[in-house]
């Protein structure tokens, strides 16, 4: 037998024996199995607690690990255990051994454990880190690839129509815009849930005549809904924003901001006080609407300009705002402040005016083409769709840009590994309940799905 098998079956047998060995210590540990008449102690006042090692140490999300040391106690009440910064969950402790669970997205870092109570607790670090293994995944989670139409149907059967914008709720409904300008009934708001595809709405001499954006407010029972309008196709209405509720079942729309200029194209509501600001591509302002008086109030005009597509997001904080503009090839960044409840100090953070590319870096040094609707994860992270770099850019709280999914530059489809899969002109991109991405990619008019955990 050579070296390689032999090690081979040894790791196989010890990787059998921490199996059982976490197999027997949930059984002994977790609440699920423990008898009322058990007792666990707190660790010992007076008694030094100690670490030594932990096993093993690397994995993804879900991974069990033991936690070695002394004087942990029994009472998982004054244990607290994390990976990288993010709590684990503990499932038990026999007081020399702890079995914690690794979080979701974790990320490779220090494992630290947390011993007490209150004003008396004590943190103890592990000499190594723990290497976290993300699972990749890209795949098309409704839409017929390469298919164009407005029939609803189980998720694998369902046609869209070049969709361009991508929302969830909290309860893991997709929703997603058909592109569309005019009342041919060509374009529409359409719902995923539950394996099925149904349309909301078509496009119809009313309120809503080309949809290009929406958001929820914070309830999540209403959902404001932006026109796109132009002089072209007919299109006659005075309703910059319309709403549709929940009770209705977003059925029935109404107008809820009229304006005396047409072409908005984006919505974003502040996260805290739901504040709603919306743009005027004809005239380059964004403006916010004042509830009270019923009135779009002006914030500034993106380099001084007009005539160009963009998309809003606020940060998960509210404290900025990212304004990614479409025909600009660039994002930038304003201040929100809390006082006036008025956008400031916008600024270039992503790219360079009107200069399209390709190229990964940080800051105005690197190049996006045609990026659409932006998404934020819970770690600060912007994520966007570059449309004709065909693929997914991830920018990191300090700027840095690099590629999250795609194969830049080639457009295509093909679901599997992130940086393997292709897209073909995705415009939007948002996170679900799941923390999930979702991508409405247009050109092959489906919604994807991509994982990296």
């Amino acid at each position: 037998m050579n070296d390689r098998l032999i090690f081979t079956v040894k790791k196989g047998v010890f990787f059998a024996f921490l199996t059982l060995f976490a197999t027997m210590f949930l059984i002994n540990c977790s609440d699920e199995y423990k008898s009322p008449s058990v007792q666990v102690d707190p660790p010992i006042k007076g008694v030094e607690t100690k670490i030594t090692s932990y096993f093993p140490d690397s994995g993804g999300v879900a991974t069990r690990i033991v936690l070695f040391g002394e004087n942990f106690g029994t009472d998982t009440s004054y244990i607290k255990v994390s990976v990288n910064g993010s709590d684990a969950r503990v499932i038990g402790s026999d007081g020399k051994s702890i079995l914690a669970v690794v979080p979701a997205r974790a990320d490779t870092g220090l494992v630290k454990v947390s011993i007490g109570k209150g004003d008396d607790v004590k943190t103890f670090t592990y000499e190594n880190e723990f290497k976290y293994h993300f699972r990749r995944n890209v795949s098309t989670t409704f839409g017929v690839q390469g298919k164009e139409g407005t029939n609803d149907g189980p998720y694998r059967s369902a046609e869209l129509r070049r969709p361009w914008f991508v929302l969830t709720d909290n309860d893991g409904a997709i929703y997603s815009i058909d592109e569309g300008r005019g009342i041919n009934q060509d374009g529409g708001l359409r719902r995923a849930y539950d394996g099925q595809v149904t349309t909301l709405k078509r496009n119809f001499e009313g309120p809503m005549q080309s949809p290009a954006a929406m958001a929820f407010n914070l309830a999540q029972d209403t959902l404001y809904l932006v026109n796109n309008l132009w002089n072209a196709n007919n299109m006659k209405t005075d309703a910059a924003v319309a709403v549709l509720t929940r009770a209705s079942g977003f059925s029935e729309i109404r107008a809820y901001i009229r304006t005396t200029y047409s072409r908005c194209t984006a919505i974003a509501v502040h996260p805290t006080n739901g504040d709603i600001f919306f743009n005027s591509r004809e005239d380059g302002y964004i403006y916010r609407y004042n509830k009270k008086t019923q009135e779009h109030e002006p914030q500034f005009r993106v380099n001084n300009s007009s005539g160009f597509d963009l998309k809003l997001l606020f940060s998960r904080d509210g404290k900025n705002m990212f304004i990614s503009i479409h025909d600009r090839h660039c994002i930038y960044k304003a201040d929100y402040n809390e006082s006036t409840r008025k956008l400031e100090n916008p600024t270039l953070w992503i790219g360079a005016w009107d200069q399209s590319g390709f190229k990964n870096g940080q800051g105005i040094n690197a190049r996006l083409k045609n990026p659409g609707q932006p998404a934020q994860d819970d770690k600060g992270n912007l994520y966007v769709a570059d449309k004709h770099n065909h693929c997914i850019r991830m920018i990191t709280p300090e700027g840095i840009v690099s590629t999250y999914a795609g194969i830049p530059e080639k457009s295509g489809y093909a679901d599997g590994d992130p940086l393997e899969s292709q897209f073909k002109e995705p415009e939007g991109v948002c996170f679900g309940p799941d923390m999930a991405l979702y991508v409405a990619d247009r050109g092959n008019n489906v919604i994807r799905r991509v994982l990296v955990e």
